[in-house]
């Protein structure tokens, strides 16, 4: 075989290869979207009747400082979930159930970071919902969310996971889950669930515009589920520290164009903080901790957030283009 007939080989062999690679992500996407167009082409107002009647008996009415939310059981033992600005800080918590049973309810513990709450009533026969895993929920998955909105209570709607990965919001650590459920005032605290009845989320907040109508948002359940065990154990949430300010980087040439990098910038380091102890320096470009690689600056934030006070972290910078691994003990963040 002379040298061309072998480049011609070699050519052929590769776009064979490329077509293949090309074949299978298409297949791979397609699948994914078939699953989320079963579930829509299976559904019949039937299914929904049946995820309300399982769901709306673990829906409570919260009554706290002169406003009303909602709250979700998630243990037959009287655990209840629902918002922290529900409750804040309330002494005298007021908690009504589908069958008109009402009670006063004990708050176990609040996380304003986070807006997430944990009360307990002291009831029998009661009827829990359990969590869902919120990292496996996809966009386009259809959802019920439920509540009391505008005190009409017990209230269901449904709709589709809209985005995930939120991060506008007004807590601190943001992470939500879009949907177009309606979800009102009221709803507050009350769960999105999935077709299972499973809990996906807690809602949280909504945005509305005349023009643009109501998007509603809800706290992931992963997190919530977190929070909540926390709470239950010690009626407070600890977070892991680092001592850093950071910021996305944008880069951008003299056409203006160009991307957001992926990483997180490190503006400013608190001295004698977990960050400085560990020879970390403003300028440093983070893009790994352990082994997450660190999308945007959000992205760090919560990563860092789940950890616990005094674990260590491997944290990998880029320095002026060279790459370095640092062992961080965290903090507790303040």
């Amino acid at each position: 075989m002379n040298r061309k007939n072998f480049m011609h080989l070699i050519v052929g062999l590769l776009v064979v290869l490329i077509s293949l690679q090309a074949i299978g992500v298409y297949l791979s996407l397609e699948k994914k979207e078939q699953i989320i167009k079963d579930e829509f082409v299976g559904l019949n107002n039937n299914d929904f009747v049946q995820v309300a009647q399982k769901t709306t008996s673990s829906i409570v009415f919260i009554a706290a400082n002169g406003k009303s939310g909602s709250g979700v059981i998630v243990r037959n033992d009287g655990i209840i979930v629902t918002n922290n600005h529900v409750i804040d800080k309330s002494e005298n918590i007021t908690v009504r159930l589908l069958d008109k049973r009402i009670f006063r309810a004990e708050l176990i513990g609040g996380d304003e970071k986070a807006d997430i709450a944990v009360i307990k009533i002291n009831a029998d026969n009661l009827t829990s919902l359990n969590f869902a895993d919120s990292d496996k929920v996809e966009v386009g998955q259809p959802v019920i969310a439920l509540g009391n909105p505008f005190g009409y209570d017990f209230t269901v709607t449904t709709g589709i996971i809209s985005a995930k990965h939120r991060e506008r919001g007004p807590t601190d650590y943001k992470d939500f889950i879009q949907t177009d459920a309606s979800i009102n005032p009221g709803n507050s605290g009350g769960p999105l669930v999935d077709l299972k009845g499973d809990i996906v989320g807690i809602n949280t907040f909504i945005v509305t515009d005349e023009k643009t109508g109501e998007l509603g948002f809800a706290i992931p359940s992963n997190l919530v589920k977190d929070l909540t065990e926390q709470l239950l154990e010690s009626g407070k949430v600890e977070r892991g520290y680092m001592g850093i300010v950071v910021r996305d980087v944008v880069d951008i040439n003299v056409q203006g164009e160009g991307k957001i990098l992926e990483g997180s910038l490190i503006e400013d380091v608190l001295i004698k903080g977990p960050a400085d102890k560990a020879g970390i320096k403003k300028g440093d470009f983070i893009v790994k901790i352990d082994n997450s690689t660190i999308e945007n600056s959000n992205v760090l934030r919560n990563l860092i957030a789940s950890y616990k006070p005094g674990e260590r972290v491997l944290v990998t910078v880029d320095r002026n283009g060279t790459l370095m691994d640092l062992e961080l003990k965290l903090g507790t963040a303040p």
